[in-house]
């Protein structure tokens, strides 16, 4: 379960986006950026990767993530949904 410290973080990036919902809507990050946003280490994230915790699509040897719907899976995860 997703503590109250991660929906502040999810908070404050959130209002670091632009305000346009279009832009936001398309976009998607690399495992660097995402790691910029929740300040986890690369295996805390690689296993909420594998349990099925946060949705990501994998290109090749790529991994991306859509930043809108990470949000949403972890504030689901904290509400305990």
């Amino acid at each position: 379960m997703v503590s109250f410290f991660w929906f502040k973080i999810i908070m404050k990036t959130t209002k670091k986006t632009e305000p346009d919902a279009a832009a936001n809507s398309a976009e998607f990050i690399n495992t660097d950026a995402l790691l910029e946003r929740i300040p986890v280490s690369k295996r805390t994230l690689g296993t909420w990767r594998e349990d099925g915790k946060i949705p990501f699509v994998k290109l090749n040897k790529r991994v991306i993530y859509h930043w809108p719907s990470v949000q949403q899976a972890l504030l689901r995860q904290q509400r305990g949904l």
